[in-house]
């Protein structure tokens, strides 16, 4: 597999033992911009990182037998989330704690399915 088939093109299918490894480098590159570079350059490019998550999911999710648009879900609350964290959206002081951490235990709960979840031989 080549960059562009994992995180740009979302035709096609990505099986278990390549899923897991490109979550991790997706992963790894998300820290890095999240914790080690500061101001809005850490989140835009977080942001920018969403694209090849949802094409990584898809991809997963083709190979698993479901349609692509399942990702839909975790990825809206994600971008929900960030609109809170950039503060463009505030839904109040406590629901603005709540809503990132939230989407994050979706994200990571899907992420596991697609890490756990088998793939058809079709």
């Amino acid at each position: 597999m080549n960059f562009e088939s994992l995180y740009v093109n979302p035709a096609g299918r990505t099986s278990r033992d390549q899923f897991v490894p490109a979550l991790i480098v997706l992963l790894a590159a998300v820290v890095f911009y999240v914790f080690l570079v500061t101001g809005r350059t850490a989140q835009f490019c977080a942001l920018v990182l969403v694209y090849p998550g949802i094409v990584l999911h898809v991809r997963r999710l083709h190979d698993m037998g479901r349609s692509g648009w399942l990702v839909i879900v975790p990825t809206l609350l994600m971008l929900a989330a960030f609109g809170i964290w950039l503060k463009y959206l505030s839904l109040g002081a406590q629901l603005d704690a709540v809503v990132p951490i939230a989407a994050l235990v979706v994200t990571a709960t899907y992420a596991l399915w697609g890490c756990v979840g088998k793939g058809r031989k079709e």
